[in-house]
């Protein structure tokens, strides 16, 4: 593939979806740049990734939702490696739980801050490096939930529908540079964090979590959850120029089959 070599960000690295796509690029020998609001996860992640093949890897505790701690994340990467090839905008948070009415102006503003402001911010910030050599790969981390409603998921429905908004507005932006921007949307992954969700979703209805699962397989083709593994693969898919030369300003669905 033709990540090998490559300077590559993601956010959100230390531990789920974030450490699978490590995984995937490190296996590939690219070169890494990982961030993420847990140092301990973050720094086993990046023993990890040495192990996998990464050519190089640079860990940096960050806040997403702190303006100054994505600078800082910037600043560092370039000091270290001067560049950026790849942007795997990969953190984000549930948000809450909960009926319309019911939610706290200060849970709907935590939820933007990191899903959207996080990830228009590394955009901003990494563009123009991208932008200077007229080459590089965007790739965002949306959900299903970003193209489908989702009750009582009020702010995280409405951040993940602004991350393919960002997509299509920022790949208009940045086609002339050569730049592609693009974002995947999961269904509900097969990991610690999905289920937790669904725990959440069950406590709100008063009923089981098995009642939730079973909810939502009968609306996926393949009745099964979605493995961090194949959500990392399109992540690696869309950031190989070999292979997504021409794909831009799209979303794509990891969902077995969710919604069609």
């Amino acid at each position: 593939m033709s990540v090998k070599g490559k300077i590559v960000l993601i956010t959100g690295s230390g531990d789920g979806i974030g450490r699978a796509i490590a995984s995937a690029f490190a296996a590939e020998g690219a070169r890494l740049m990982l961030c993420d609001l847990n140092p301990d996860t973050l720094n086993r992640t990046a023993k990890e990734m040495k192990e996998l093949g990464a050519e190089d890897v640079l860990a940096v505790q960050y806040n997403a939702s702190k303006p100054e701690d994505i600078d800082m994340v910037c600043a560092k990467m370039i000091e270290h490696y001067g560049d950026v090839d790849v942007l795997v905008n990969n953190v984000g948070i549930a948000g809450p739980t909960a009926p319309v009415h019911e939610i706290k102006l200060e849970d709907w503003d935590a939820t933007f801050a990191v899903d959207v402001r996080g990830t228009f911010q590394m955009i901003k910030n990494c563009a123009p490096y991208m932008m200077k050599k007229k080459e590089g790969k965007i790739v965002s981390m949306s959900s299903m939930s970003g193209l489908h409603s989702l009750v009582n998921r009020t702010p995280y429905a409405a951040a993940k529908m602004a991350v393919i908004g960002i997509t299509r507005t920022v790949a208009m932006e940045l086609g002339a540079y050569n730049i592609n921007v693009n974002c995947v949307c999961p269904a509900n992954i097969q990991n610690e964090r999905g289920t937790l969700i669904m725990q959440r979703q069950a406590e709100q209805e008063g009923v089981t979590v098995d009642e939730i699962l079973q909810r939502k397989l009968g609306t996926y083709c393949l009745k099964r959850r979605v493995p961090m593994e194949d959500v990392a693969q399109m992540v690696l898919f869309l950031s190989d120029d070999e292979r997504s030369h021409s794909i831009t300003g799209a979303d794509f669905p990891v969902s077995c089959g969710a919604y069609v």
